[in-house]
């Protein structure tokens, strides 16, 4: 099967690609690592599609929560920066395309629905979406540091991890305290 999607001359380097990720994932160190490379180019994306989220919103505690989002983004990838320093390594990027579907379906909702409180509710969710995919990787990051004994790489990531759980339940209160009983009744 190894090449059949590639063009003529082509056919094996999928074989050697696919050797090439599974060489770089033999031990822990590699998971994190490559981790790291995903969760700060996730961070990048959202520094970057927050500010259309606050845009499309119309509560004020879900404006100001978005327009946190953005800073978040930012502090969030700093400290990835930082871990990759304490770690010794050079600071690497991958394309992280559940970063790109979660904000194509933020564009989706939007288009989909009038300003107002359904389309604050569908906001919510892509938020908490985003919220809990930090949740799984920085849980997962800080347990592969302390595991390796990186307890300054781990404090960073625990941070960010602490951080996300917080922005999950601040927007989960949004939803419960104004915006579902908004959206229900229109």
């Amino acid at each position: 099967m190894c090449g059949s999607r590639l063009p003529p001359g082509e056919a094996g380097r999928e074989c050697r690609d696919l050797e090439d990720f599974v060489m770089k994932m033999q031990n822990v160190q590699d998971l994190m690592t490559t981790g790291l490379t995903y969760v700060l180019d996730f961070e990048e994306q959202i520094a970057k599609a927050a500010p259309q989220m606050q845009q499309a919103s119309s509560d004020s505690d879900l404006k100001e929560a978005f327009g946190k989002t953005a800073t978040k983004s930012k502090e969030y990838a700093s400290r990835i920066e930082e871990t990759f320093s304490k770690l010794g390594q050079k600071v690497e990027r991958n394309d992280n395309h559940i970063a790109k579907a979660m904000i194509t379906e933020v564009e989706h909702m939007i288009q989909n629905t009038d300003p107002g409180p359904v389309r604050d509710a569908a906001l919510i969710v892509a938020a908490n979406q985003q919220q809990l995919f930090r949740v799984a990787s920085y849980g997962s990051l800080q347990s592969y540091a302390k595991l390796l004994g990186k307890s300054d790489a781990a404090e960073g990531l625990e941070e960010n991890l602490e951080d996300s759980k917080n922005g999950d339940e601040k927007f989960t209160s949004i939803a419960e305290s104004t915006v579902n009983e908004q959206a229900k009744a229109a």
